[in-house]
C-alpha cells in the first residue's frame, strides 16, 4: 500500500515538482493550494505525512498546524530564513524544516526518517 502525502503550498510550480518527483517514488500524492484546503484534505486524504509551506496568504503553515486535530508528520518547506519563524514551528510540532529552494534528496531522507 503506497504511503500518502499531502503537499501543501500556494505556489502552483512548486506543488508541480514536488507531486511529479513523489509520485514518481512511488507515493499517493494529494496536494493543496492554500492553507484553508489542506486542512480539509488533512481529514478527507488521511495522509501518513504532510509537506507544508510555511508562508501562504490567509492560513499560513502555522494556522494549519494549530488546525490539525491528527497526529500526523508535519516536515515544513519555506523560503523564509526568520530564526524566529523557524523556532516557533519547531515549536508547533513540526519534525523538520527544510529551505528552499526545494533538495530532493533532502526531502527524501526526511519523509523516510518521519513517515510510518
Amino acid at each position: 500500500m503506497k504511503k500518502k502525502i499531502l503537499v501543501v503550498d500556494d505556489s502552483s510550480s512548486n506543488i508541480l515538482l514536488l507531486q511529479n518527483f513523489l509520485e514518481d517514488e512511488g507515493f499517493d500524492i494529494q496536494v493543496a493550494s492554500s492553507g484553508k484546503e489542506a486542512i480539509k484534505k488533512v481529514d478527507d486524504f488521511n495522509p501518513d505525512l504532510i509537506l507544508l509551506d510555511l508562508m501562504m496568504p490567509g492560513v499560513n503553515g502555522l494556522d494549519v498546524m494549530h488546525s490539525i486535530s491528527k497526529d500526523i508528520p508535519v516536515i515544513m518547506i519555506s523560503a523564509n530564513k526568520d530564526p524566529k519563524l523557524v523556532n516557533e514551528a519547531k515549536a508547533n510540532g513540526i519534525k523538520a524544516y527544510i529551505q528552499k529552494p526545494i533538495d530532493f534528496d533532502e526531502i527524501l531522507n526526511e519523509i523516510a526518517i518521519h513517515i510510518k
